[in-house]
């Protein structure tokens, strides 16, 4: 039994400090094309996420990011931000405007 319980505290403590290390970035995108998606890139590193009217969420490794927002249509609107990510960090991005 005291087997059992130092490896559920293991474990647990191994899933609290890769959540530590991570940060998220949140915020909406506003724009006439329905759900615009999100890529952060950060070396060769890449995430993509489509938002969900608008509404976008991601976990990130620390670090500098550039974040590409565009629309869904071919030939669409971009924007570009480039945000440093700390540990543990939730950042708020607020608005998003994508150029019409």
């Amino acid at each position: 039994m005291l087997e059992l319980c130092l490896i559920i505290i293991i474990v647990i403590g191994i899933h609290a400090e890769r959540l530590f290390h991570q940060a998220t970035i949140e915020g909406v995108i506003s724009s006439s094309s329905p759900n615009p998606s999100v890529v952060a890139i950060k070396g060769n590193d890449s995430i993509k996420v489509v938002s969900n009217n608008g509404h976008f969420g991601m976990e990130l490794q620390p670090g500098d990011w550039k974040l590409i927002f565009a629309s869904q249509e071919i030939n669409g609107i971009q924007t570009e931000k480039n945000v440093q990510v700390l540990e543990g960090q939730r950042l708020n991005m607020g608005v998003i405007h994508l150029a019409q």
